[in-house]
């Protein structure tokens, strides 16, 4: 996806999708998604998270990989069909924990599970960003920094096929979101510090991968 819209794309054109298809981006067979979540996953920094959250679990395919990573993980999306499918495609993982939340109004201790109220070690977002409206995503930012512990983590995935040079985007129309635009936002804050990142082609497509830590 290019570029989102001037306001947040709503939960309900996701569960009309994940509705209509129960998987309808193909992140379960398709050669692409697979080769990039294991991408995504191999950006992780070596060291076990003792609580991790996921931001746009779709049906589970991400979450399979980030699993053996952590203690307690809990993937969420706006979606709840997709929470639904997500629950049973990844019922043989019992530390798992399943939720819908929608971005940014419930990315807050008060919207997740006791067992999360304090800070979380790791937040994982793929294909998420470019969805929100361009304060939705600032705000989004702002809240996952201050979900997470200091020295945690926070692990973007985002599509910048056949995308434009990111400045030049975003200064021409700054009411639209890119992939490159989504991280942008995150290396601009002063809370978090860049670990790691690459942007990586497979099958024709591009997308960005970028660990950042929450500065002590």
């Amino acid at each position: 996806m290019p570029g989102s819209p001037r306001t947040s794309v709503s939960a309900e054109h996701f569960d009309k999708a994940y509705r209509s298809r129960p998987d309808p981006w193909g992140t379960l067979h398709k050669p692409y998604e697979q080769e990039k979540f294991a991408d995504t996953a191999s950006l992780l920094p070596a060291a076990r998270f003792r609580s991790a959250l996921e931001i746009g679990c779709g049906v589970g395919a991400l979450t399979r990989l980030l699993a053996p990573h952590c203690d307690q993980l809990l993937a969420t999306d706006c979606s709840a069909a997709a929470v639904e499918q997500a629950r049973k495609n990844c019922a043989d993982l019992p530390h798992l924990a399943f939720a819908t939340l929608r971005v940014p109004d419930e990315l807050d201790a008060a919207g997740l599970p006791a067992h999360l109220t304090g800070p979380v070690d790791l937040i994982v977002m793929s294909e998420v960003g470019y969805y929100l409206s361009a304060p939705d995503l600032d705000l989004t930012a702002a809240r996952i920094a201050a979900l997470l512990a200091p020295g945690g983590h926070v692990l973007l995935a985002h599509w910048v096929h056949d995308e434009p040079d990111t400045a030049a985007s975003t200064e021409a129309a700054p009411e639209i979101v890119t992939g490159h635009g989504v991280h942008k936002v995150f290396r601009d804050r002063a809370d978090l510090r860049p670990i790691e990142g690459r942007t990586c082609h497979r099958h024709g497509n591009s997308y960005r991968l970028d660990l950042f830590q929450r500065v002590v």
